[in-house]
Order: C-alpha cells, then sequence, then structure tokens
C-alpha cells in the first residue's frame, strides 16, 4: 500500500500542473522521512548538540505525530537548549497529543523552557490547559506572566476576564500590555 502511494506520487511529479508537481514532491520528502523515523531516532540519541539542534527543527516541520516521539524524548535533554527547541517545535507542530508534556514542562527548573512551554500551548489553541496556566499567575517572573497572559489572550475565554483585569495592575508593563491586548480579544 505504501508502495503504491509513493509510486503514485513519483508519477505526479511528471504532472503538467506545477503545483500538483511541487505538493507531489512535497509529500514524497514527508513520506520518506516517515519511513526513516526509526533510524533518525536512533541516529540522534548519538548526535551532538546541534546535530540534535538540526533534527528537532526538521521534525518540527514534518507536522505528523509520528515526529512527536523523538520531540518527547528530547524533553528529558539536560541541555537546556535542547529542550527549548523541542518545546518550540510542539508548538510550531500544535498536535494536541504534545499538551501533557508541555504542561509537564511548566515544572522546569528553566524559566525560558516553561515561558516556552506556556508559548507553545497558547500556539495549540487547547482551551483545557487554562485552569492550569490561571494558577500559575502571578508568578515571580515578568515574561512568565506575560506569556502566560498572552496564551490566555489566545484562548479568548471570558472566564479569565476578573484574572486579566486584576493583571493590568501587576508592576511590569510588558504584563500590562499583555492584559489589555488579552482582554481585547475575549469573546462578550
Amino acid at each position: 500500500m505504501l508502495e503504491d502511494r509513493k509510486n503514485a506520487l513519483i508519477g505526479a511529479l511528471k504532472d503538467e500542473d506545477a503545483e500538483v508537481r511541487k505538493r507531489a514532491s512535497d509529500a514524497l520528502l514527508k513520506l520518506e522521512a516517515l519511513s526513516e523515523l526509526g533510524d533518525v531516532l536512533k541516529a540522534y540519541k548519538d548526535s551532538s548538540k546541534q546535530e540534535k539542534l538540526r533534527y528537532i527543527y526538521s521534525l518540527s516541520k514534518m507536522k505528523h505525530e509520528k515526529a512527536l516521539v523523538p520531540l518527547l524524548y528530547s524533553l528529558r535533554d539536560p541541555d537546556e537548549e535542547i529542550r527549548v527547541s523541542a518545546i518550540r517545535a510542539i508548538g510550531d507542530m500544535g498536535k494536541n497529543k504534545g499538551v501533557p508534556a508541555l504542561l509537564q514542562m511548566l515544572k522546569d527548573t528553566s524559566i525560558v523552557a516553561k515561558i516556552q512551554a506556556v508559548e507553545s500551548l497558547g500556539k495549540i489553541g487547547d482551551k483545557s490547559v487554562a485552569g492550569f496556566l490561571v494558577k500559575m499567575l502571578p508568578s515571580r517572573n515578568a515574561e512568565l506572566d506575560e506569556a502566560i497572559v498572552t496564551a490566555l489572550g489566545t484562548f479568548r475565554l471570558k472566564a479569565t476576564e476578573p484574572l486579566l483585569i486584576k493583571m493590568l495592575e501587576s508592576k511590569f508593563p510588558n504584563v500590562r500590555r499583555a492584559a489589555a491586548w488579552a482582554l481585547g480579544e475575549l469573546d462578550i
């Protein structure tokens, strides 16, 4: 079955329409990457930091749930930059299956990882995480508060209105700006 799909796409590379050829080419690249995902994960484990970062970037572009596995594995890496890159990649993929892992990353010791996890949760847009984020406010970090308020604004939940109004009183201007924006995004 997979071979039939591959052969059909190879045939589409000769289509008279340029857009069909381009999409067939993209589909073949994606298919090839998915079929080699097991090999990618093995190679990833033994890679240098720079190679791991390249893998993470490539995986984020696949937008396929199978690519989520190595990204989830990367969240346990001791290197902050690797974890943060994987968190960003999960958010860029926009898959709800990554939400539980991102919620776990809210407990990371790195403030940068926490901020990226909040931003990724906002990108995914799963409104069910709003309660977790609300409980984090106010934190002791202006950038984290700003990310949380911004994520809450993307969810457009009227229930967050009292908290967002309260955040307009933050001592941090970036948090107040985010709160003002978020209030403008809420449903009426």
